[in-house]
């Protein structure tokens, strides 16, 4: 069995941290891939707006005066070979930086202003800055705006666009935390894995319990039904022995004898059938559909009634006291379950005392409510005990006590017909003083 749970827990655990790595590794992969198409996308706009640069330049030469047409010609050109069309592309362009270049120099403010409106198309919104930069001296010609010298550089990510043919000469657009940019864009997502995460991770945990719990409860009832087993035998044991000795040994006519075995025979059964209702009651929780079969009860009738029922059936020195305001006090209740209810606790008031024990059973209405107590001066429950008493299997140790057998199902019973009821049950108690249990029912 625990070898068994040993190997879910550990088949769970590698199942969760799986998802949790493959999760990662799918945002890591996402961030990436956008961190790539910004790249590309301010490369697209920086050819862009070189593009756009020079048309305007052409447009303003066309304007001035008419292109003589040799004086684009040089005979010194060598003929460039391409690898592919994307090289030509990019050797035409810087061809074309070179001839409208020889009747008009480039203009940095107007490149950085188209620079900005192509950005703008494609998204990205971020605080930057253009440079024209010498690459072989590498020194910084001129700045869009004047004003960035106390920028923290280490904050912006550079793209460089060389502009002419040797490549000496280039724009770089320096642009600020776009990986940061990235995330912001992704807190969406970033938002539901977290959360994704954290429920997956929760969930493990909260099996996990749950299978260490069952494997604690599958425990107990082992150990219950072990138990159960010897003292299920040992009535029926002493039973079967007096009611033999009736039959077969002549007592039958040894009439302190027979009173003797008689009496014997009625202690052990009455046992026995407080051990079968015991465990009888171990059902009731799961029996959701369980319905009551109320009606109404005068609670000081049922009061005086259990009172003689526990005087009459124990060997202590018991007194019972009883106040219920007012006298003729109802409640809607289940006929069966609730006196059993209130039996039990007097019950476990009798059982858990010493030689003598003093019980009040009280009752009253308040402003709607029906507020029971039974209270004893028994030897009172240990306060780590009592947030554990209401569970079922649970017993507390009786310190001294030895000769109080039970099972752990009385209170687990108690407080689940009390919540059948619509209401709740309470307990006060200090060792050495006694113990209250407090029910309050609404009407």
């Amino acid at each position: 069995m625990k070898l068994r749970i040993k190997i879910i827990a550990v088949f769970i655990f590698v199942s969760l941290l799986s998802v949790i790595c493959y999760q990662i590794y799918w945002i890591r992969s996402f961030y990436q891939e956008q961190l790539s198409k910004i790249e590309m996308d301010v490369t697209t706009a920086m050819r862009d707006a070189d593009y756009r640069e020079i048309s305007w330049r052409i447009d303003l030469i066309r304007l001035d005066a008419a292109i003589r047409r040799d004086s684009l010609q040089d005979p010194h050109v060598d003929i460039p070979r391409w690898e592919d069309a994307h090289d030509m592309q990019i050797y035409l362009q810087k061809d074309l930086h070179k001839s409208v270049g020889l009747l008009r120099k480039p203009d940095f403010s107007v490149f950085s202003n188209l620079l900005q409106i192509e950005l703008s198309r494609k998204g990205i919104a971020l605080e930057s800055f253009v440079e024209i930069v010498d690459l072989k001296e590498n020194k910084v010609i001129k700045t869009i705006p004047d004003n960035t010298l106390q920028v923290k550089h280490s904050l912006y990510k550079q793209y460089v666009f060389p502009f002419d043919v040797d490549g000496v000469y280039a724009y770089r657009l320096n642009l600020k935390q776009p990986g940061l940019y990235i995330l912001k864009k992704m807190s969406g997502i970033l938002t539901g894995s977290l959360f994704l995460i954290v429920l997956i991770v929760f969930s493990y945990f909260y099996l996990y319990k749950i299978i260490i719990r069952q494997k604690s409860i599958d425990e107990i009832k082992s150990d219950f039904v072990n138990n159960i087993t010897h003292e299920l035998k040992t009535p029926i044991s002493v039973a079967y022995a007096a009611t033999d000795a009736l039959l077969n040994f002549g007592m039958v006519d040894d009439s302190e004898k027979r009173l003797q075995y008689l009496q014997i025979s009625k202690e052990q059964l009455s046992k026995l059938s407080s051990l079968v209702e015991q465990i009888l009651t171990m059902s009731v929780e799961e029996r959701k559909n369980l319905k009551l079969d109320t009606e109404p009860i005068n609670l000081l009738e049922l009061f005086v009634y259990l009172k003689n029922q526990y005087l009459l059936d124990t060997n202590k020195e018991v007194t019972i006291n009883i106040d219920v305001q007012p006298e003729n006090l109802l409640i809607e209740a289940d006929k069966i379950h609730f006196p059993n209810m209130i039996g039990n606790l007097i019950e476990n008031a009798v059982k858990y005392s010493g030689d003598s024990v003093e019980i009040d059973l009280s009752a009253k209405e308040d402003n709607g409510k029906i507020i029971i107590s039974v209270k004893d001066n028994g030897i009172g429950i240990p306060s780590s005990s009592l947030p554990k008493i209401f569970d079922r299997f649970y017993r507390v140790s009786t310190g001294n006590i030895h000769n109080v057998k039970g099972y752990g199902l009385g209170l687990y019973y108690v407080k689940t017909i009390v919540e059948k009821h619509g209401g709740k049950i309470s307990v006060k108690s200090k060792e050495g003083e006694g113990t209250e249990f407090v029910i309050i029912l609404w009407k």
